[in-house]
Formats: C-alpha cells, sequence, structure tokens
C-alpha cells in the first residue's frame, strides 16, 4: 500500500527565516494575474485555495494522461531502481505514479488535500508504492532536509516564478546534490494570440530565453527543446518548453 502523510496545510504555522516565503502564502499560493500589494504586506493579499479547484471537478491542468515529453525525458535517461525522486506540485498523482511503477523511491508533494487525495486512491487501485504529503512544499523541504537525484514538476515553476524565483531557486538548491537532474514542462510564452488563451486557461507561460537564464545559474543545461503540455481547456495541447537540467 503507499504511503499517505496527511499534513494539515490549513493551520497557520510559523515558517523558517531561510525560505523567505511569506506565512499566509505558504498555505494558499497567490493567483497569477491579480493585482498584489507590495510583497511585504502579506495581510492584505488575495489568496488562492487550491481546493477549489477540485471541489468544481477535474481541473483544466489534471488530463488523467501522462505528459509524453516527460515520459520520453526519464525513459531516454535510464535511471536505476531505487533512484531517489522528488514530485513538486504532484496534483493528482499521473506522473508519481509512473515514476513508482519503475521502482523509483519517490516523494510526491502538493498542498491540495483533494488533489492528494486522489493520487493516493489512484496509488492504492495500482497498488503502487510511493510516499504522498499534503503539505506546503517549502515546508515539507525545510523539515525534510532530503537531497534527490531526480526532482521535476509539471508546471509548477512556471507559476512559482512569478513571485518567488528566488525562494524556488534556493529550495532548488538545497534538495538536489551533485549529479542530481532537474525537469520541468513549462507553458512556452512564443505563441502569439495562443499565449493569451493560455494564460486565460490557467497556464502561465515562460520564454526560452527566461528559462535559461533563470535555471542556467545552478544547473548545467542537458536539453531545452519544444513540447506540449495538455490541458482540459482544449482538445490540442498547449506549447511548452521542455527543460532538462543537470547539476554540476
Amino acid at each position: 500500500m503507499n504511503e499517505l502523510i496527511k499534513a494539515d496545510c490549513t493551520k497557520t504555522q510559523k515558517t523558517s527565516k531561510w525560505t523567505r516565503v511569506p506565512k499566509e502564502y505558504a498555505l494558499n499560493l497567490t493567483l497569477p494575474g491579480l493585482e498584489l500589494p507590495p510583497k511585504d504586506n502579506t495581510k492584505s493579499q488575495k489568496e488562492f485555495d487550491w481546493d477549489d479547484f477540485y471541489r468544481q471537478g477535474t481541473p483544466s491542468w489534471d488530463t488523467g494522461e501522462l505528459e509524453p515529453d516527460f515520459k520520453q525525458v526519464v525513459d531516454g535517461l535510464g535511471l536505476k531502481s531505487r533512484t531517489t525522486v522528488l514530485d513538486i506540485g504532484c496534483g493528482s498523482g499521473i506522473e508519481a505514479l509512473y515514476m513508482a511503477q519503475k521502482r523509483f523511491e519517490v516523494t510526491a508533494v502538493d498542498c491540495s488535500r483533494m488533489a492528494t487525495d486522489r493520487a493516493s486512491s489512484r496509488a492504492d487501485i495500482r497498488n503502487a508504492q510511493l510516499r504522498i504529503v499534503t503539505d506546503d512544499i517549502f515546508r515539507f523541504t525545510h523539515h525534510n532536509r532530503n537531497q534527490y537525484d531526480f526532482v521535476y514538476d509539471i508546471g509548477f515553476y512556471h507559476f512559482i516564478r512569478q513571485r518567488f524565483l528566488a525562494d524556488y531557486i534556493d529550495m532548488l538548491w538545497r534538495i538536489t546534490k551533485k549529479g542530481s537532474y532537474y525537469y520541468t514542462l513549462a507553458g512556452a510564452s512564443e505563441e502569439g494570440i495562443e499565449r493569451e488563451y493560455a494564460e486565460q486557461n490557467f497556464l502561465p507561460t515562460v520564454s526560452q530565453e527566461e528559462v535559461t537564464e533563470e535555471l542556467a545559474s545552478l544547473f548545467e543545461i542537458v536539453e531545452v527543446r519544444q513540447g506540449t503540455i495538455r490541458s482540459r481547456a482544449k482538445s490540442e495541447p498547449f506549447l511548452a518548453w521542455s527543460c532538462l537540467f543537470r547539476r554540476p
């Protein structure tokens, strides 16, 4: 059976100084596109409860299908069994389950209780062995000082970078080690009209230049190529950047 950790992310907890993440933000990520007050004025920030998406049904990003670009990268790396893996913002666990089936040691984290409940149900059905955690990723990585061989996110980097890029880069530094890989699949901004449509459907976008500049300070670039990211918002996938990095 899979291990499901029920970490309550609805109660206010004091965050450590090194995270530099405002207390309210650590519990409810801010919806992009909103007009926000200065970063230090956290009490008046407009907050967002990620569980709301799941209460309304299946979110646009939860297609129930494995992202082809992610699968291609993972299969191409030839990672050995027992490789330690961290899924950042795992959602309902599609990619995490794929990694677990490869006999990797998978930890999957998401702040949404409803998302991790769905991931746990899928894991039970498939009898998958993985660790599913309900918690804010910054708080989780503070209390669990593990370093992983392979870290990835599907659509988390392109969201978090909008306001907390420095915190995210700092976290990636702590949870990776020499030889670790980091993979992200991010919405591509070089789409013209498609970009506006993507962002209206909750798919933040980033340019190839931004990806390389923001992440190359920590990692060596293995591959940054154009790919796709699926959404329930339309039948055809959106353009994306499939990005693989390695820590020297």
